[in-house]
């Protein structure tokens, strides 16, 4: 049963419904102060593996009970999976009724599984977290019996039957507050875990204010939408009284509108992408700006994209990048919901990758390197150092199945790519992507394929299953779970005095110290990341986002102990919204193990948002040598920060003078004093 603070969520809403546009963030302060709180921050990590793994390569560590339609990490040893429902062989029994299970929790110590209770079909669903910690699946299908058939079809099951007892997913909400001892469930029903209408394939993007927006879909399902399915609105959760709000780029982008791509901006404006067009849009005002259409093919579903925001640095002044990589140009406007209506698998993957700004005064397409190959479905998941892993995805066709028998099985997409790559961002145009020391999987990761990164620094990867039920026809349904292991992976990690629970937006810094194994290691490279892994589905992974915090250090040479003074997060919000996600040191390129940590104040609110603080300059202690009892010295080196320009988030350097002069000056301040 919902908590009575979350069941009144609707009448709170309602209250708040006559609020000014401007005044959105406002809407759930009051209600999140006294209804929701953070969940309890875990100081449990998952370590990484001892012994011998491969490295650049892949490992089979378990089976997942149910396709991994979707997936998200949970805590730092569960993972939570949902698949489509179907006739999984893994069953469970609730009130007297046994049925398939279409959602487990994975304990990533034991790889055992724990079937959970999901009443309704969470076909095609999207979620992501919110402010206080929790979970929020949204949408799905209509209850279906075998072979995907829907229970309401009278002429393919004139009976009626209903065999796996499933619910009409396509307005459901269901909430779950992730637990390490298997006790949390899946909270569903009421009209506080009610859309205002139906959704199969919508987006979710987190909100400033830890809330979410749910964004298009279509009513039923199919291969693309039409106007007859489209769903062009989108609304709120916690709900609003506005309901389904309309928007005219989700009418304008049918066919090739289901998942639109979508990413909150440090404006507070969503950058939006599907069929060939590309918006900001202003969700104060309603209003939308045209942006250059994508060039070369289609990125969002059924063509299918790598598609993520690069890493968030000081350096690069927290200008948020889209890069997207791959898809398809397929002519997608002969195909309605029934299917593809020609042979697309057939038509090769689109192998290109663009870059854009959206917060530019003029954002425009630039091209980055092609992908070593064409891909679609390809998916693109932060590494703690920087670099992104690509992997999973077809070289031929596209997302999506039928029973056309176009080439092998059901599935719409053909010739599976089983290479992984890396992606550096910052490496010279012509060498961002390489596959030194890397190896294939043995398995096809297709259509309902996931990955995400864990708190070891591994990836887990699982699904496939291009089918309207579980299936061993090639290509199969999959429960196989592999473990990538990046080449770093049984390097010595690094091992940080602490990492808070919480970071603010803005306010004052906080340190930790650590000691590296490298006596040559160059503090002034070390950097502290914080990385939300998102909701995994469909290529896609739903709020990730890979930040790095301002540092500066302290070396004591004699000790070789560095103390690294860290800053909060960016005093803005919309560059990374509040919410769980997880914390790593890197040093010399290699990460520690993550800690789950929250972002803002661990409630659906408005965020404080405090001024930068000032980091003190870089330094080295230097160690007193052998013909010298004098105090020892301290060369200065780096850069102050500003909090003015911090909060700016402009300006990115200050003057500095060189350690050279200052050491010059404190030997003329002492000879001086000596005289």
């Amino acid at each position: 049963m919902l908590p009575a603070a979350l069941l009144a969520l609707p009448v709170a809403l309602a209250a708040s419904g006559s609020l000014p546009p401007l005044e959105r963030n406002l809407r759930h302060r009051d209600l999140a102060r006294s209804a929701t709180s953070r969940s309890p921050v875990s100081k449990r990590t998952l370590e990484p593996k001892a012994g011998s793994v491969p490295l650049g390569g892949y490992e089979v560590v378990g089976n997942s009970g149910v396709s991994a339609q979707m997936m998200f990490l949970g805590t730092a040893d569960t993972v939570y999976i949902l698949d489509k429902t179907e006739n999984n062989s893994l069953t469970l029994t609730t009130n007297g009724v046994t049925h398939p299970a279409w959602g487990v929790s994975y304990d990533l110590n034991t790889n055992a599984v724990t079937p959970m209770e999901v009443t309704s079909n969470t076909f095609c669903a999207g979620g992501l977290s919110v402010g206080n910690g929790s979970w929020v699946v949204f949408g799905g299908n209509q209850p279906v019996t075998y072979n995907g058939v829907a229970v309401s079809d009278t002429t393919n099951n004139p009976s009626g039957a209903n065999p796996y007892d499933d619910a009409d997913g396509g307005a459901a909400i269901r909430l779950l507050t992730p637990c390490e001892d298997d006790s949390c469930g899946w909270q569903q029903g009421g009209s506080a875990l009610t859309m205002s209408s139906k959704r199969w394939y919508p987006t979710i993007e987190g909100l400033a204010d830890g809330s979410l927006v749910v964004l298009g879909g279509d009513t039923n399902g199919g291969y693309v939408s039409t106007y007859a399915q489209n769903n062009p609105t989108y609304e709120y959760w916690p709900k609003q009284s506005s309901g389904s709000i309309s928007m005219a780029f989700l009418n304008a982008t049918v066919p090739v509108n289901l998942f639109p791509l979508t990413w909150l901006t440090s404006s507070g404006k969503l950058f939006m992408q599907a069929a060939y067009k590309t918006i900001l849009y202003d969700m104060d005002t309603k209003t939308e700006t045209a942006l250059p259409d994508m060039p070369y093919a289609q990125r969002v579903y059924p063509a299918s994209a790598a598609a993520v925001m690069l890493p968030l640095t000081p350096a690069n002044n927290y200008t948020q990048t889209i890069l997207f990589c791959g898809g398809s140009a397929a002519n997608l406007s002969k195909s309605t919901d029934g299917g593809a209506g020609f042979n697309v698998t057939a038509v090769q993957a689109d192998d290109s990758c663009v870059r854009i700004n959206p917060d530019d005064a003029s954002p425009q397409y630039t091209d980055d390197d092609s992908l070593p190959e064409p891909r679609s479905m390809g998916q693109l998941i932060y590494l703690p150092d920087g670099t992104m892993w690509l992997g999973n995805g077809v070289g031929m066709g596209t997302a999506g199945y039928g029973n056309e028998k176009y080439s092998l099985g059901q599935s719409y997409g053909q010739d599976p790519v089983y290479m992984p790559a890396i992606y550096n961002p910052n490496a010279p145009a012509g060498s961002r992507f390489s596959r030194t020391g890397l190896s294939a999987s043995p398995h096809e990761r297709m259509y309902h394929s996931t990955a995400i990164l864990l708190a070891d620094g591994s990836i887990l990867v699982s699904g496939s299953n291009p089918n309207a039920d579980v299936t061993t026809v090639q290509w199969g349904t999959s429960y196989v779970v592999e473990k990538w292991y990046p080449l770093w992976y049984s390097k010595t990690r690094p091992t940080p005095s602490a990492f808070p629970d919480s970071l603010s937006y803005g306010g004052a810094a906080w340190n930790l110290t650590y000691t590296p194994t490298n006596s040559s290691s160059n503090p002034g490279n070390t950097k502290v990341v914080v990385i939300r892994t998102g909701f995994s589905t469909h290529c896609m992974n739903f709020g990730q986002r890979y930040l790095e915090l301002e540092t500066s250090y302290s070396l004591d040479q004699a000790s070789g102990q560095v103390t690294l003074y860290v800053s909060q997060m960016p005093p803005n919000a919309n560059i990374f919204q509040p919410g769980p996600a997880m914390i790593f040191l890197v040093v010399d390129g290699v990460p520690s193990t993550g800690q789950l940590l929250a972002i803002g104040s661990g409630a659906i609110e408005t965020q404080t948002m405090n001024a930068a603080s000032v980091l003190p300059q870089s330094s080295v202690v230097v160690a007193p040598s052998s013909s010298n009892t004098t105090a020892s010295a301290s060369s200065v080196s780096g850069t102050a920060l500003s909090a003015a320009k911090s909060a700016a988030l402009a300006q990115r350097a200050l003057p500095t003078f060189p350690s050279s002069m200052l050491l010059g000056l404190m030997i003329l301040l002492g000879a001086f004093v000596w005289a």
